[in-house]
């Protein structure tokens, strides 16, 4: 049934070793540079946690990372917490640790919220896709400041290929041809 059930804490070790303290450095087509950084208090975000604890900021942002890394945290928690919603984010929790797979051979567009169909809620810039012919990922990225090429990402969201709305984010928008991509170790 499920590909894979790791446990919250498994899937942050991924997420700080594979994408914490990195850059994942892009250039487009038209000269656009992008840098995305990860960062400790989005992974709950990324996770989708807020659905599971409806803003509850005990489990959200850094508090919530410490829950996880704590070992306070785990599936189960939020299974029994609000198991609706559970079932929502675990097609996510499935597939959170094909993110690196998705910033090395994903595809890139400019993200138009108006576009889409249905209307998306999640307010991006780009959105890096990778379709698995079973599901698509997707993670969507924000400028942080106008002065820098820095962007982080806001959402991460996998659509089932069995999805009527499996398109949603990709139809309609903007390709970008990757013309450079460099990861970046900070220490």
């Amino acid at each position: 049934m499920c590909r894979n059930t790791k446990d919250l804490d498994e899937i942050l070790d991924i997420y700080e070793t594979q994408l914490c303290n990195r850059i994942f450095r892009y250039q487009l087509s038209n000269k656009i540079d992008i840098d995305i950084i990860f960062y400790a208090e989005n992974f709950c975000h990324l996770l989708g946690l807020q659905h599971v604890y409806e803003g509850n900021k005990k489990y959200l942002g850094i508090n919530g990372y410490k829950k996880i890394k704590d070992g306070k945290l785990k599936r189960n928690n939020l299974k029994k917490h609000n198991k609706a919603q559970y079932n929502k984010i675990e097609i996510k929790l499935n597939h959170f640790d094909e993110i690196l797979d998705m910033l090395n051979s994903g595809e890139f567009i400019k993200f138009y919220q108006y576009r889409t169909k249905p209307q998306s809620f999640i307010v991006a810039d780009f959105v890096i896709f990778y379709d698995k012919k079973e599901y698509i990922l997707h993670l969507f990225l924000r400028r942080e400041n106008i002065k820098t090429n820095q962007y982080s990402p806001v959402s991460f969201i996998v659509k089932s290929a069995n999805d009527k709305s499996k398109n949603q984010y990709i139809s309609g928008q903007e390709y970008k041809k990757i013309t450079n991509f460099e990861i970046v170790g900070l220490n």
